[in-house]
């Protein structure tokens, strides 16, 4: 009896032991800070990293997901719609359909970033993206030629 006691009790001691989460914005700042702006999984250092991008763009019609260097790379656009806790997803390319949730936080860093979004569950990439909410990450490909 005392080892079902202990297993019981083992998930909610791991679950006390971990940092709270760092709250979100709220869902109608989060849908707002979404769009227009470049969300990378990393920061590349050099030509030749390789990077994930997300772009939702409205404006366009929907938004576009790249897997490159800074030079080079391949894109797939898609359409979404967001409520600011989830985006519905279309690629037409292949056809997907994904409903995920997602939340975005106000962060100091990694520098040069100052925003992090989460998607669980992305349907393309590895789901922590980084941001700016200054217009320095409107145009990546001349800030990282600086």
């Amino acid at each position: 009896m005392r080892t079902v006691t202990a297993l019981a009790v083992l998930p909610l001691a791991v679950a006390c032991g971990r940092a709270a989460p760092t709250p979100g914005v709220p869902a109608a700042d989060a849908a707002q800070l979404l769009i227009d702006r470049n969300w990378l999984d990393t920061w590349p250092h050099d030509k030749d990293d390789h990077l994930h991008v997300y772009r939702f763009v409205p404006g366009m019609g929907g938004g576009v997901f790249q897997d490159r260097t800074v030079f080079k790379g391949s894109f797939e656009l898609f359409q979404f719609t967001t409520d600011g806790a989830t985006i519905d997803y279309h690629f037409p390319h292949d056809g997907l359909r994904r409903r995920v949730r997602y939340h975005i936080e106000r962060v100091d860093g990694p520098e040069p970033f100052d925003l992090k979004l989460t998607i669980d569950g992305d349907p393309r990439g590895p789901g922590i993206y980084w941001g700016l909410t200054s217009d320095r990450g409107q145009d990546l490909d001349a800030l990282l030629q600086r």
